[in-house]
Parts: structure tokens; sequence; C-alpha cells
């Protein structure tokens, strides 16, 4: 179970270039879980340029994060390299941040909330850092994730970054039993973006600050959940440390069409 702590001066440090102020470890007693903060009037996001009304379920990252809600990955990192550690999520100003060490030492987690149609967003920054590390925010079939295989071939990578020290150049992946279909976008991730996915029974769709970006009519069919992730491919990129930062995550019933 996570939840706001004391401060830890180390992870301060690290993370002074950042200008974080308040920045926690992530563990601690489970609180009771608060209401959806509204889409702010103005925000770049496709929930509030397409409709999407008001989601099943949110995480605001203000305080706590609820074991009940989350699966908190323990276990080998990508592919067997390095280890995806609780230890390595923390909270501060109304933010996560998932941080992966020089040594392969990084995170993830995947919420317990799965649908099989929907639309999922997210609202992320990233730092310059290691090239070896992709942040990735994904749809996985249900109770998949952190080193669990698809039974299905169905995986939606509607946020990937892949050697890219600058974070400058985020991909879509969709993979399907029918193959692997990709877009890739050209913009400064180090601000602020909004990241989306709609899946319906006829297409999967990708977008970023509200506008789409990807889409697909090789539709999946699994039940899924949607997850963080901080992954390292050791050798493929420049050797170092990453953050990635999550301001908020929701998730949206679906209601009609795809676009």
């Amino acid at each position: 179970m996570i939840t706001r702590s004391h401060v830890r001066v180390a992870v301060l440090s690290m993370v002074a270039a950042l200008a974080v102020s308040t920045l926690s470890s992530a563990q601690g007693e489970v609180a009771s879980a608060a209401p959806c903060a509204p889409a702010a009037t103005g925000e770049a996001s496709a929930a509030q340029a397409l409709g999407w009304g008001a989601p099943s379920w949110c995480a605001e990252f203000d305080d706590y994060l609820d074991e009940s809600d989350w699966v908190f990955y323990d276990s080998a990192g990508h592919a067997g390299n390095g280890r995806r550690s609780p230890g390595q999520l923390y909270l501060g100003n109304g933010a996560l941040y998932l941080h992966g060490r020089e040594d392969g030492t990084t995170t993830g987690l995947a919420a317990r909330h799965a649908q099989t149609y929907g639309r999922w967003e997210t609202r992320v920054r990233l730092y310059p850092g290691a090239g070896s590390y992709h942040p990735v925010a994904l749809l996985w079939p249900e109770n998949g994730g952190g080193n669990v295989q698809s039974a299905t071939g169905e995986e939606v990578d509607f946020l990937e970054v892949i050697d890219d020290p600058q974070r400058q150049r985020p991909n879509f992946f969709l993979h399907t039993p029918q193959g692997q279909e990709q877009a890739h976008a050209d913009i400064d991730m180090t601000t602020w973006h909004t990241y989306a996915v709609e899946l319906t029974p006829s297409a999967v769709v990708g977008y970023i600050d509200g506008k789409e970006w990807f889409r697909s009519g090789n539709a999946t069919r699994s039940s899924m959940s949607v997850c963080l992730q901080l992954d390292w491919f050791p050798g493929q990129g420049s050797a170092g440390e990453a953050w990635m930062e999550v301001d908020w995550l929701r998730i949206y019933p679906a209601s009609g069409g795809a676009g």
C-alpha cells in the first residue's frame, strides 16, 4: 500500500534540478478514495475535446496509491534486465514519479480497473535522461503487465519513448494477432502533454493533447488494464538514470464509436 510519508533527503537531492519541493517515498498506510478532479477548462485533452464526460475511475496522485486499485511491480525488469521495485515510486506536488536508477533498478504499476472497450487518458511530463530507459503508458490484457506475457497477443502502447534522451519523439504501438502497427510524433515531452487511447469493437484510436495521431481498424478483444512503466533496455541507448512524472490518469466508459 502506497501513500505520502516523510520526505527523503536523498531523493530530493536527485531531483533538485526538477524543481520538486515536496517529493515523498510512496509507502505507508492506505487512505480513502478521493473524487476525480474535473478536467481543467481549456485543458488540451481528448476528454475535453471529444466530450467524454465524467471518468469512471481516476488517479489524481495527491496523497496515496491504494493497493486495492494498483498492482505494484516487484520482479525482474523488462526481458529480465534490472529489477522493478515499488521503492522507485514517489509522490509529490500532486504527481507520481517513476525513477529508474543507472543500475537498472526501476519501477512500474498497473491499475486493477479493467474494461474491454472505453477510453484512457493520462497527463505526463518527462525529463532528459538515459536513452536506455523507455517511459511507457500502455494497455495490457487484464492481470498482465510486469513481465506477464499477453495470452492474446494484444498490447496497446499509447505512449512509448525509445532511445530518445531528450524526450522529443513519442511512439504509438498496437500489437494484435494481425501484427504490429505504429505511429510517431515530434513534440517536446519535457513539457506537459496528455496521451489518450480509445478502444471500440471496430477501432483503436490514439490522441495527443486531444488530437488524433493514430487509428487502426484492427480492434482488440481483451479486457484491458492500464499500466505505467519505466522500462530498462541496457545497451540500447545511453546509460544513466531517468524520471517519468504523471499528473493524473483517468478511465472513461465506452459510449458510441471511435471518432
